[in-house]
């Protein structure tokens, strides 16, 4: 019976156990840990400096005439919008830690974690692209409508 010398990363219970985890896949994990690391602080700080623009643009009026007119609730929308982003940060940290415990000899506990943080962290940019993607279409609809309306109440 001939033995194969199986990478500690290769899961033997898994129906494709025949296709191995490759030192080159590992050494692909491993460069882009840096990245995902990077891009996760970064969003992590947009994301502050969000909720710091959202609670100034709240708590200072954008003039002495407005008062407190329309800047609370563009201070309340960048709060919310810094909710949401704050989602995606945190799965990328998710992602680049599992990356950094696969490497240490986790195995295919620490390889699923980071598959997984991964799959989660797309999912929730795919939701979030096809909502906006919607909500551009609902307000151009809506523009169109009131131009339309607006012409059809100007030629009276």
């Amino acid at each position: 019976m001939e033995e194969y010398n199986l990478s500690p990363y290769h899961n033997q219970k898994d129906s494709l156990s025949n296709i191995p985890v490759t030192d080159v896949m590992i050494e692909h994990l491993r460069a882009t840990k840096p990245w995902v690391r990077f891009m996760s602080i970064i969003s992590f700080v947009m994301t502050g400096l969000m909720v710091l623009f959202g609670v100034i643009m709240i708590f200072i009026p954008m003039s002495k005439e407005q008062g407190f007119g329309f800047g609370p609730v563009l201070g309340i929308i960048y709060i919310l919008l810094a909710g949401i982003y704050l989602a995606p940060a945190f799965l990328l940290h998710q992602y680049a830690s599992s990356i950094g415990d696969l490497l240490q000899g986790g195995g295919d506990v620490a390889m699923e974690a980071a598959l997984g943080s991964q799959k989660s962290f797309w999912r929730f940019i795919g939701i979030l692209t096809l909502v906006f993607i919607c909500l551009y279409a609902l307000i151009i609809v809506v523009a169109i409508s009131f131009g339309m309306m607006s012409a059809v109440s100007g030629m009276r």
